[in-house]
């Protein structure tokens, strides 16, 4: 999905704002119209309003209420539709979608003491922490043929990643260089 300059996106006080990966996600994302669609961490709401925007069912969460606000905010805005809920990973979603879209905390840091913002990035000791438990629900909330698309980056342990991958189809959409990591994008399928 090519960036679309008619959105309109303000950034909010903590909350992670769009960056380098950010826009790879976004750009590994097809046309979503007619599907029911979640963005886990949804931060300012970049690509929920882009989803919205290309006709998406949309749900868009966030652990953190400002980004929530903040993405709630940006789809009036752009006078886009979607829902938003604040709640860590699944825990206040009952719903069942054709698409998740998830660019993860992948950072190597203890998520114990972080801040709000901190949480955006802190992927837990080996990056995979916060993934591991969001792959672990997910499958409870995919429709049948549902898909996961999901940020990964060469800065989580490989070994680690690799095992929690294991069990899912793996496509690679795109990969850029960015600064220290590789970025990389999947989608993963039951």
């Amino acid at each position: 999905m090519e960036y679309n300059r008619e959105i309109d996106i303000t950034e909010c006080a903590e909350v992670y704002p769009p960056a380098e990966d950010t826009f790879l996600l976004l750009d590994s994302l097809e046309e979503p119209a007619g599907l029911k669609v979640l963005e886990m961490g949804c931060g300012t709401g970049l690509i929920s309003c882009h989803l919205a925007y290309s006709g998406a069912d949309l749900t868009a969460a966030d652990i953190n209420p400002k980004a929530v606000c903040c993405t709630g905010s940006n789809l009036r805005n752009n006078k886009l539709k979607g829902s938003t809920i604040v709640s860590d990973l699944f825990q206040n979603i009952n719903e069942m979608f054709d698409l998740i879209v998830f660019n993860p905390p992948y950072l190597s840091a203890e998520e114990e003491g972080c801040g709000i913002i901190e949480k955006a990035w802190a992927g837990g000791p080996s990056g995979t922490e916060i993934l591991a438990e969001f792959l672990k629900q997910s499958g409870d909330h995919l429709l049948p043929n549902g898909r996961i698309i999901v940020l990964l980056s060469s800065e989580m342990n490989s070994d680690a990643l690799n095992n929690l991958l294991s069990n899912f189809k793996r496509n690679k959409l795109k990969t850029r260089r960015c600064f220290f990591e590789e970025l990389w994008v999947e989608e993963l399928s039951l």
